[in-house]
This record gives C-alpha cells, sequence and structure tokens, in this order.
C-alpha cells in the first residue's frame, strides 16, 4: 500500500496550476472533489467497476484505505497503469466523501495539501481551516511517535505522503505568525515541531527571531550560535535570511562577522547581488550613507541580465565590498 500515491498526482496539479503550459492529461490533473458523487459511480461504471453508496460501503468496512480497496478491486484486472490510476483517483475521492469516519494517513495527507495550497495562494474560504490543519498535523505525529519512534523519521514518513514540503511550509507559516506578531501561538508551534524537523537551524532562528520581541540580547547570542552552525554547514540561503533580519536593527558586530563569512558561500551572480541588497539596506538603516552609497555604486555596476553566471574568487568588486565591510 503506498499511501503518497495521491501525493504524486497532487504535484502534478499544483504544478500545473503554476504552470497551465505543462504536459498533463486531463485526468491527471482534474479537481475531483468538484464532480458530483453520480459522475464519479457512472466513471467507474465505464470502466467496468460497479459500485454505488451501499456497495463501496460495504467494501470500505473491509479495507482500511483507498489504496488498500483498489488493489482489491483490481487484483485480477489486467489493465494498463493509467486505467489502473484513473480508478484509483476515483476511489480515492469516494473514500474521502463516504468514508470519512475512517481516517487514514493518504487522506489525511491530501487533505492537508489542500489547506496548503490554499493557504499559499490566499483562498482560504476560513483562515482557521489552515490552523486546524496544523493543529491535525500535530496530533497524528504525536500519535505516532508514542510508541517511541523516532520523531524525526515519523515527520519524513509525513512528508512522503504530501505534495508539499512540509519543512519548508512550517517555516514560512510560523515565520508569518511573528510577522503578525502572534508571538503565543509561534511558541507553542516552536514547542510542538521542534522535534520532528530534520533542520533544526532554520527552526532556531525562529526562535531567535521571536525571543528578539522580549529578550533581544538573549536573541543576539542565539544568532551567535547559529552563526556557527552556519558556518559548518555552508548554508548559504540561511546565512541570508538571518542577515535579512540583523539588518533591520540587529547587532552591528554579528551582521558584519556573519556578512563577511557569507562571501565565501556565494557561487551566483544572483547570490552577490542579493548580499550588496541586504548590506546597503543595513547601511540604509543605521544611516551611515556614505558606506551606503558605494554598496549601491557597486550593485549598479554588476549585470542584470546575468543571475547564473558564477562568481569569480577574483573578482574585483567582492575584494571592494569586503573593503567596506571591514
Amino acid at each position: 500500500m503506498d499511501f503518497g500515491r495521491r501525493a504524486l498526482f497532487n504535484s502534478l496539479r499544483i504544478n500545473w496550476l503554476v504552470d497551465p503550459s505543462s504536459k498533463v492529461l486531463p485526468w491527471q490533473v482534474e479537481d475531483y472533489r468538484l464532480l458530483p458523487l453520480d459522475e464519479i459511480f457512472l466513471r467507474l461504471h465505464h470502466k467496468d467497476v460497479n459500485l454505488d453508496r451501499i456497495s463501496f460501503g460495504a467494501l470500505a468496512e473491509e479495507a482500511d484505505s483507498p489504496e488498500d480497496l483498489c488493489d482489491a478491486l483490481l487484483a485480477d484486472a489486467d489493465l494498463e497503469p493509467a486505467e489502473q490510476d484513473q480508478i484509483y483517483l476515483l476511489i480515492f475521492e469516494l473514500w474521502r466523501r463516504l468514508a470519512n469516519e475512517k481516517p487514514c494517513l493518504s487522506i489525511f495527507c491530501d487533505e492537508l495539501d489542500y489547506q496548503i495550497f490554499a493557504y499559499d495562494h490566499q483562498s482560504m474560504p476560513r483562515p482557521e481551516d489552515i490552523q486546524d490543519a496544523v493543529a491535525n498535523l500535530e496530533v497524528i505525529l504525536d500519535e505516532n511517535t508514542d510508541e517511541g519512534a523516532d520523531p524525526v523519521e515519523v515527520f519524513e514518513m509525513i512528508s512522503n505522503g504530501c505534495a508539499n514540503d512540509l519543512e519548508t511550509f512550517l517555516y514560512d507559516y510560523i515565520s508569518e505568525q511573528i510577522d503578525n506578531h502572534n508571538y503565543a501561538y509561534t511558541s507553542d508551534l516552536l514547542d510542538s515541531f521542534g522535534t520532528y524537523v530534520k533542520d533544526t537551524s532554520w527552526f532556531s532562528f525562529l526562535r531567535a527571531r521571536l525571543l528578539s520581541h522580549t529578550h533581544p540580547e538573549s536573541a543576539d547570542e542565539m544568532i551567535r550560535y547559529l552563526t556557527r552552525d552556519i558556518k559548518k554547514q555552508q548554508d548559504l540561503d540561511l546565512s541570508l535570511e538571518v542577515l535579512s533580519f540583523l539588518a533591520k536593527g540587529g547587532d552591528p558586530d554579528l551582521f558584519r562577522t556573519l556578512a563577511k563569512q557569507t562571501v565565501p558561500m556565494l557561487e551566483t551572480e544572483e547570490d552577490f547581488q542579493e548580499l550588496l541588497v541586504i548590506c546597503a539596506d543595513y547601511y540604509h538603516f543605521l544611516d551611515q550613507e556614505r558606506e551606503e552609497s558605494m554598496v549601491q555604486k557597486i550593485l549598479k555596476e554588476r549585470p542584470q541580465n546575468a543571475w547564473e553566471n558564477p562568481i569569480q574568487p577574483k573578482d574585483g568588486k567582492v575584494r571592494e565590498f569586503l573593503k567596506i565591510l571591514a
């Protein structure tokens, strides 16, 4: 039983919605939630799977998931994989509607993907729906670790059943709570999910951001420790994220130390220009007009249509930038 099977089609649909020119078949990206129940039964009938509410309910009683039910229905069928997938998607939708008293991981992951997509695209009719989805995720994780399973492995298992990157979603979601000053809720989320995520450094940064609103000196100390992890892991993305935060009022010495530490991590022209923009903002915040002007001058002289060009170690403008930071 592959409970991540539905996630493959969710991923196809999400990519297609973002890029409608993607090459997909209509049935692969259709919104099955919009189909009338009679239409689902009719499509199954056309594929020689004859069901109605009563017969489906009886079969669902004997199965643990839509995947198990579909496997049982097609055990003796000689069908092409695409035909099997079309039947599976219809059976899955029937289970979601008619067997909701029998929750399973694939149904949970599908609903979570649905809510995350709606949240990301600001199309949620009820904002509390995403809060409910996050709370349900915590319950599922806790239930699966009560027997002593490794929390990170449990989280990875659930993530594999979803089309979305759950760790990235949680980071972005918690970050937004901080931006919206929902500090108590943020603290609860960090306590709830901190033991499950694999990349703890990003969540340590969230804790530092939260702490900065009440104990800024302690937050700077956390970030000081975090810079060591960043250097060890050579995590450019996190380094730029932390620098963006420090540019708006963090410890100046800490900012310059991390900025200089970040330069050897730069790989492309886009990386370098992003760092320049952050540093220009930093000097602007401190009213250091001379340094800001010098950084802006370097930025204006950089190519604007060569984002993927590699940064050369001997680039004179990089050395000039380092002198400004010194």
